[in-house]
Parts: C-alpha cells; sequence; structure tokens
C-alpha cells in the first residue's frame, strides 16, 4: 500500500510504500486484509509525527525494525507475519525543510546575541553607577588617541550624569558633594566632622555604622601621614579650646 504521513514540522508529510504479510486467525473480521494495513499505517503514523522531515532514512529504519516482529491482533483475530516501509521525501520539500532549520538557527544564535548584549549592556551600566571613571579606562584601552584635554573635562560631567540614573540618584548627589566639600578640609576640621557623625550615628542606632566610618578615616589619616594634633568633638566646633566630656 501507498500512504502519506504528517511529519514532525508542520506542513511536510512523508511519502511511504509499505508491503507485508497477514494472516486469518479466525471468522470475526471480515476484511483481515484492512486490519493488517491500518495497523502498519497507524504504528507508522505514530512513529513519523516525532520525526522531522530530514530524518526519512533514520525513521525507515526504526520503522523496519519494528515491522520485522510478528504481531497478533487479538480483538481483530489477525495475525501481521511481517511488514517493510520505504519512506520518500520529495527534493522540493527537503530543500524547503533544510532550509527552515537554518533560518530557525541563525534566529536563536540573533537572539542570544541581542540577550548577551543586554547582559553586558545592563552589567557595564551597574559598573559606571559604581565607578563613572570606568569610561575613561576605556577610552584609554580603546582609543588612546583620542584621549584629549577636552575628553578629560568632559569624564565629571559623564560621571555626574551617569549618577543621577543610579538606584537612589538623590544619595549619590548627596555623597558627591560631601566629598567635594570634605576633601577641602584641614586634617582636624575632618576628625571634628568624623567625631560629629559617628556620634549622630550611635544616638541613631547605627554603632556599626560609626564604626567603619571611624576605621575608613584612620585608614586616610594614616596614609596621608601624621598631624599635629586631633580634635574631638566639642561644643565650641572645631577651633574650640574646650573638649568633650
Amino acid at each position: 500500500m501507498d500512504f502519506t504521513a504528517a511529519s514532525a514540522d508542520e506542513g511536510f508529510r512523508f511519502t511511504v510504500h509499505a508491503e507485508g504479510q497477514w494472516r486469518r486467525r479466525g471468522r470475526l473480521h471480515h476484511a483481515p486484509e484492512s486490519v493488517a494495513a491500518a495497523h502498519v499505517l497507524d504504528a507508522f503514523s505514530e512513529m513519523a509525527a516525532t520525526c522531522p522531515i530530514v530524518t526519512a532514512k533514520e525513521l525507515q529504519y526504526r520503522a523496519n525494525a519494528r515491522f520485522g516482529r510478528r504481531v497478533d491482533l487479538p480483538g481483530d483475530r489477525v495475525r501481521v507475519n511481517w511488514a517493510t516501509a520505504q519512506v520518500y521525501v520529495s527534493p522540493e520539500d527537503l530543500h524547503l525543510a533544510q532550509d527552515r532549520i537554518r533560518l530557525r538557527a541563525r534566529a536563536q544564535t540573533d537572539r542570544e546575541l541581542r540577550q548577551l548584549q543586554v547582559v553586558q549592556a545592563l552589567a557595564y551600566r551597574d559598573q559606571l553607577r559604581e565607578d563613572p571613571t570606568l569610561i575613561l579606562a576605556q577610552l584609554l584601552l580603546d582609543s588612546p588617541a583620542a584621549v584629549t584635554d577636552q575628553t578629560l573635562a568632559m569624564i565629571p560631567k559623564i560621571a555626574a550624569y551617569v549618577g543621577t540614573y543610579a538606584p537612589g540618584a538623590a544619595w549619590v548627589q548627596t555623597a558627591h558633594l560631601l566629598d567635594e566639600w570634605y576633601g577641602g578640609l584641614a586634617p582636624d576640621a575632618k576628625q571634628f566632622v568624623v567625631d560629629r557623625l559617628c556620634t549622630v550615628a550611635r544616638e541613631f542606632g547605627g554603632e556599626k555604622v560609626s564604626q567603619r566610618l571611624k576605621d575608613a578615616h584612620r585608614f586616610a589619616a594614616d596614609s596621608s601621614g601624621p598631624t599635629e594634633g586631633t580634635l574631638h568633638e566639642s561644643s565650641t566646633g572645631p577651633s574650640g579650646n574646650q573638649p568633650a566630656a
């Protein structure tokens, strides 16, 4: 018999020529040949539905391995002794199916590249939020000749612009302002500011923050060299003479 069977690829079907031998095992069915043919057709169609159209040869091997065994169909009192199947695909269908495979693979690759670009862009954005001066480092690596005085002058502006889009942008700007103001103070004034901030932090339950602030300032003070003296919190400010109790 000749028939077609749907493949796993929508719109494509296998063309099949099948031969076999059956035997009647009783008188319960008046069309035993149709019973045998239907068995082969159903079994082959079940296998074909899971196979792409480009795997016709593989499907033929699996089908013949299955049909090479004798099968009793007890409900219909028919025995299928053996069957063989020859599977065909037209050159046009095979060409179209191969083109589909190539297009799907290319589309998958494009999607993965776009996703990778998005992930890399997000990671780069987060790095710039933490340290916008990475822009300068990238310029030096990629195009060192393009780094001019004008480029260097733009880096702080870019840093401020990136900071406005960081999480908690108001705090980012506040940190920039504090750093700009604090960095120009004298060492004794810096110590006074740190002591005041530590006191405020402890009043609001920020003992750990207070200790981290002290440690950070101690490291900065040690790296900048010894100073003539260290002022502590007082009631008259950094220039007062009355020490705190």
